[in-house]
């Protein structure tokens, strides 16, 4: 096992097959159903990459980590069960993905002290997105408005305190993480816009999961190759 996962270079090509696969079997109906063991094995592979790897110290830090990647595993296979067309599948999923994403966001919470100036850019680049995305999904929202809302907020406060890491860690970490972050910004875009306005939009059927299983890479590979600035 350590042959494979204590090497970057091994781990990412039994990812990207694992993916492969996975992204076979979503985008074929007569084996759809095998998505239960490809996307498993896919997300327990990063699990144990991270595991295997990780040096932190921090164990409250840690399991926020494996708490983040339990919860996506957990919200995945509920939006396969669901196969994106039920809406209880998709608000319990999509509670799992909030919970995730929190708990990423707690992770890369610091105690630096910055001005607000410095977020002025940032805040109205949130402001923007939010704003383009609801203008653009809002007629077909229905009781989904305060869940969207609410899921897009935790969405920009994950990138916040990921943008905000920029002065404690060293840079590689800084970028792979940000980049992560920005990656899976798109996927859930592509997937709301998806759900909510146009169910072709932007060949989903594997932007969706290219970003999303990207993001989770990049993530993980930042947060194992974090050194404190301090």
């Amino acid at each position: 096992m350590n042959f494979i996962f204590k090497n970057i270079f091994r781990f990412t090509i039994l990812y990207i097959g694992l993916y492969l696969i996975d992204a076979y079997f979503k985008n074929n109906q007569d084996v759809f159903s095998y998505r239960y063991i490809s996307k498993t094995l896919l997300s327990l592979s990063l699990l144990l990459f991270f595991i295997i790897n990780s040096k932190q110290t921090d164990l409250k830090k840690k399991r926020l980590v494996i708490a983040a990647l339990v919860f996506f595993l957990i919200g995945d296979i509920i939006f396969i069960s669901g196969n994106y067309g039920n809406d209880v599948h998709f608000i319990i999923a999509a509670f799992m993905f909030v919970v995730a994403k929190i708990c990423y966001s707690i992770r890369f919470l610091n105690n630096e002290d910055f001005k607000i100036t410095k977020l002025i850019p940032f805040l109205l680049f949130c402001f923007t997105y939010m704003s383009v995305i609801m203008s653009i999904v809002y007629n077909n929202l229905d009781y989904f408005f305060i869940p969207l809302l609410v899921y897009l907020f935790v969405v920009m406060l994950l990138m916040q305190f990921a943008y905000l890491r920029k002065n404690e860690v060293n840079l590689t970490s800084f970028w792979l993480v940000l980049l992560g972050v920005i990656f899976s910004m798109v996927s859930d875009s592509i997937n709301i816009l998806k759900m909510f306005y146009d169910p072709s939009i932007a060949y989903n059927k594997i932007t969706i999961m290219f970003f999303y299983g990207l993001s989770q890479y990049l993530i993980i590979l930042g947060i194992l190759k974090e050194t404190s600035k301090n």
